[in-house]
């Protein structure tokens, strides 16, 4: 079965009006760093420096901070715009994961990978709160399908990563294999080392903007990676190596562990007999992405699994072959045991069904949190009654850290105008007081959407009406409580 040129678009062009009916149908915002993205921006469109000093500041992202300077005359709206750039960005990375599968096992193979690809409903989260990584993946598989079109192809492939290398660090190490292989070339594979010179630097343009961009701002070259090692700190992330080798079987398998670590596995053993030598480039995405993984682990940063998602889209594809890949099978008894397989595959994928239905209840919770808790945050914040007090009655305490950005950037005010409570030495006697339905503000794949926070960062008066603050306003998510007669004159 071959797919024409005009049904891969059509393809496109589907999933690409997808991407607006949910962007339209299921309004979502920004998550944490990407606010603080906007809101760095922002600054740099005024002509000034972004202010990475913040309580748990996110690493700022050289692209990503660019893209938002562009996004600020938009004002309010930009939020949304990132939201939607990135939906966009996500049908280009399920594009390119297609024409991967496609260029190497076929068509069917490559729709089938299309149903199982569109499971990963922790990847849609990421896309409707417009994290970084989404981006991040599209470029890196893009710049290996133009690889695999045509092997060492040089510029449009290195240019890809560079960009990349902009959004997320770990395209650096992706960068620098590539230059290894540009400069073995001819026959006898013969390394050169003039074309190993010349493409290394090139390779070098991603850390050394990312480098004078910190040290332009900070005075640190260094400071993304020192200041991201803080936080994980902070949050317990950097657990070692040793936790990292454990974590992988479980991160590998994204939101379904039990299809993608088995089924994939055994699809994998698979595509690996199907595709012989053609089955380096998977490997290497694997052996790259796991490698970058362990590093990220011995340099202290979080061990969470976004950071091993290459490695997991690749046992997705594989859950895909699977299914399908006895329709690739030559011999009659690899063809049988391509059969078995797949049966086992359909059986296992059946048996988790309800674990899918959940993932997809959960995607739906989680979306519906966030449009209502910032629809509400930004009705509150602009309540005649709230309005006056923003400027005149602070500072303003939120319960954690989360919010902060978010109000920042609806309200216009500076970091010293908002604390969050997990921050402060002492219950707050005066200002404002911004008290959730819930104590936590994001929801996320790792913790519910409500229920106690740690005891660790959580303080007894954060999210409580204290006394002596009086009822300003309130909605179903949020209130706001003041007291502005012990301010400082």
């Amino acid at each position: 079965m071959t797919l024409s040129r005009r049904n891969g678009f059509l393809l496109l062009g589907a999933g690409f009006a997808l991407a607006l009916l949910f962007f339209g149908l299921r309004p979502t915002y920004p998550n944490y760093d990407s606010y603080y993205t906007l809101i760095w921006g922002d600054e740099l469109a005024r002509g000034n420096l972004p202010d990475y000093d913040v309580f748990r500041t996110p690493t700022p992202h050289p692209l990503s901070t660019l893209l938002a300077a562009l996004l600020s005359p938009f004002g309010g709206a930009a939020d949304r715009i990132l939201v939607l750039i990135t939906l966009g960005s996500f049908v280009a990375l399920i594009a390119a994961l297609f024409r991967f599968t496609q260029i190497l096992l076929g068509s069917i193979v490559a729709l089938i990978a299309l149903a199982v690809l569109l499971t990963r409903t922790d990847l849609v989260f990421f896309s409707a709160r417009a994290v970084v990584d989404i981006p991040f993946l599209a470029l890196i598989f893009w710049a290996a399908v133009l690889e695999l079109q045509k092997p060492r192809r040089g510029g449009v492939v290195m240019a890809l990563l560079i960009l990349a290398g902009l959004l997320r660090p770990e395209a650096w190490i992706f960068s620098g294999v590539y230059v290894i292989w540009l400069a073995w070339e001819g026959e006898g594979l013969r390394f050169d080392w003039r074309t190993f010179l010349k493409w290394t630097g090139i390779a070098l343009i991603a850390p050394v903007i990312w480098f004078i961009s910190d040290w332009i701002v900070t005075g640190e070259p260094l400071y993304s990676l020192t200041s991201t090692r803080e936080v994980a700190g902070q949050f317990g992330r950097n657990r070692g190596v040793g936790s990292a080798i454990g974590s992988i079987p479980d991160y590998v398998g994204g939101n379904e562990k039990i299809v993608n670590v088995i089924a994939g596995g055994l699809g994998g053993l698979l595509a690996f007999f199907l595709l012989r030598r053609r089955a380096v480039m998977p490997l290497a995405l694997v052996a790259i992405g796991g490698f970058v993984f362990l590093l990220v682990a011995a340099a202290g940063l979080s061990v969470i699994p976004r950071y091993l998602v290459i490695p997991s889209l690749i046992f997705n594809l594989c859950v895909a072959v699977a299914l399908a890949g006895w329709t690739l099978a030559e011999s009659a008894l690899a063809r049988r045991i391509a059969m078995v397989l797949a049966g086992f595959a359909l059986l296992l994928g059946l048996f988790r069904a309800p674990s899918y239905l959940k993932d997809f209840q959960k995607l739906n919770g989680q979306t519906f949190f966030v449009r209502q808790q910032h629809r509400d945050l930004k009705a509150i914040l602009e309540d005649p009654r709230v309005v006056p007090l923003l400027a005149e009655c602070g500072p303003i305490t939120v319960p954690t850290h989360s919010a902060i950005p978010v109000v920042r950037y609806e309200t216009g005010l500076g970091k010293k105008d908002l604390e969050a409570s997990i921050n402060q030495d002492r219950p707050p006697t005066s200002g404002l007081l911004l008290i959730g339905e819930t104590f936590n503000f994001e929801p996320s794949a790792a913790r519910a959407t409500s229920g106690p926070a740690s005891a660790s960062a959580r303080k007894w008066w954060s999210n409580y009406p204290l006394e002596g603050f009086e009822l300003v306003a309130r909605n179903p998510k949020w209130r706001v409580y003041a007291n502005c007669e012990n301010l400082d004159q």
